[in-house]
């Protein structure tokens, strides 16, 4: 029964591969096919067991993690560490095998830790991996967990040197830098902690409770407790200075609004210019821009002065754990780990929040707004529309949700049959043509659009590169929400 299972998956594949991802394979073709998570696991593990009967290891593999990766976005973190194990197993890829660690550190359960030392030692002794700066990492930090400092401080030694010679940081994020600071902070090399944490603590903007108390414990010893605290909110005072100014220049200002569950957003406010017949003029449009990471504020400064220029209110609100939108719950974007599905609801949830909360501050419409999704926010905002029929139409920027969410995005447009904007950079291999045109034909078509940028960029950034753009979404943008004149009708016979 199994191989029969497999060669329908096979056909099914190359129904869906024609004229849409000729490089795929059947478990790629699962990822848009599926309506819901529950779906595209009952799907995989399918799909996997079938190929593992037909001696196919490695498309059972593959399965297998993006199982995992569905299990782990949602937090269901022993079903990920089940699938990529089995993974491991059957492929012995470096991505499985990256995949499993990581999760296995997460978790620092009985016996984690050793199961990463092993599993990286067979796999080194196999020749499935050449250890670089990362695997060796993360045998560092599993030495640590099994209670070995010193060793775990040679290693991270190692891995910083290796990253050197190549050419590599190894600790460009938070985690790793928190990391390397513990292992510094147990074996008392106090500036060498101080030095790895600070930078955590000043993006954290002092939210971050776990890397203040050690910055505390590092600076008690020499007296410089307070001057650390002082660094952080120096630091942090000087990243703030330049998107003050970038406010200014916009004629906004920067804005913190108070959620439904007590954590605050923050972002950039760039209100409508003011009209000189105030009583009578119809109150802005608010565009609420669900900021991707790794785009500054800065990135969407042309976008936020067209829709200004052209009368509309813009919000760029940052995500949770970003920018200005950080708190003790979550300080830093490392803090998505393990619960993406829900801290992607929740910021959905956001945008309803932030529409009140503009409101208050500058009156706009609240019977209608827009909302702008860019990469992996696109998604979000298209939950968002779900959640408030008072959004009217979207704008989607090179929409790149988590390929494990493909399908759940795609089943979101076709019940929401909403006018949306696609922009996209043909250029760009993820997302490519085939899952934009997906999306397109799954909501509303007939008042839908696809564009292409001429001129390239990293999802916001296309504004600031293609001056076309911005006056093309608004021409659609006012056809779309044009209201319609009531049909004019001869009154009927008197009786």
């Amino acid at each position: 029964m199994r191989p029969v299972v497999l060669l329908l998956l096979l056909s099914l594949f190359s129904a869906v591969a024609e004229g849409a991802e000729p490089h795929g394979t059947p478990a790629r073709a699962l990822l848009m096919l599926a309506d819901s998570p529950p779906e595209l696991r009952t799907r995989l593990l399918a799909c996997a067991d079938s190929a593992a009967a037909a001696g196919n290891r490695q498309l059972a593999g593959e399965a297998l993690g993006y199982a995992g990766t569905s299990f782990r976005r949602e937090g269901r973190v022993d079903s990920a560490i089940v699938c990529y194990r089995r993974a491991v197993e059957l492929d012995g890829g470096e991505d499985q095998l990256a995949a499993l660690l990581d999760q296995l550190l997460l978790r620092n359960g009985p016996g984690d830790a050793d199961e990463v030392v092993e599993r990286l030692a067979a796999a080194v002794l196999r020749g499935e991996i050449v250890p670089g700066p990362a695997m060796i990492a993360r045998r560092a930090w599993a030495r640590f967990q099994q209670g070995m400092p010193d060793s775990a401080s040679a290693l991270f030694d190692a891995a910083r040197q290796l990253s050197a010679a190549i050419g590599v940081d190894l600790a460009p994020g938070p985690t790793w830098r928190y990391r390397m600071g513990r292992v510094a902070l147990e074996l008392e090399q106090l500036q060498a902690a101080v030095n790895l944490l600070l930078p955590v603590a000043a993006q954290a903007r002092g939210t971050d409770e776990e890397v203040n108390q050690m910055l505390e414990q590092a600076g008690n010893p020499l007296g410089m407790t307070r001057r650390f605290q002082d660094e952080v909110a120096r630091r942090v005072l000087n990243r703030d200075r330049s998107e003050v100014a970038l406010a200014t220049a916009l004629g906004g200002r920067l804005f913190s609004l108070s959620a439904s569950d007590g954590f605050r957003p923050g972002g950039l406010l760039v209100p409508a210019p003011r009209t000189s017949s105030r009583r009578t003029a119809r109150r802005p449009l608010l565009a609420i821009v669900l900021m991707p990471p790794g785009d500054t504020l800065a990135t969407a400064d042309s976008l936020a002065l067209a829709l200004r220029r052209h009368g509309l209110t813009t919000l760029l609100l940052q995500l949770r754990g970003h920018g200005l939108s950080v708190g003790s719950s979550c300080p830093l974007p490392d803090a998505w780990f393990d619960r993406e599905a829900m801290l992607e609801a929740r910021v959905a949830r956001d945008v309803r929040d932030a529409l009140s909360a503009v409101n208050r501050n500058t009156p706009v419409d609240t019977a209608r707004y827009i909302v702008v999704g860019a990469g992996p926010t696109a998604p979000i905002a298209v939950e968002a529309a779900l959640l408030d029929p008072r959004v009217k139409a979207l704008l989607l920027v090179n929409p790149e949700p988590a390929p494990v969410e493909r399908g759940l995005m795609r089943s979101r447009l076709a019940r929401l049959h909403r006018p949306v904007f696609f922009q996209i950079d043909p250029e760009r291999t993820a997302p490519s043509h085939w899952i934009t045109e997906d999306f397109y034909r799954a909501g509303d078509a007939a008042a839908s659009r696809v564009v292409e940028t001429r001129m390239g960029g990293v999802y916001l950034a296309q504004f600031q590169n293609d001056p076309d753009l911005a006056p093309r979404f608004l021409a659609w943008l006012d056809a779309t929400l044009r209201p319609t004149a009531p049909r004019s009708t001869r009154p009927g016979p008197r009786r």
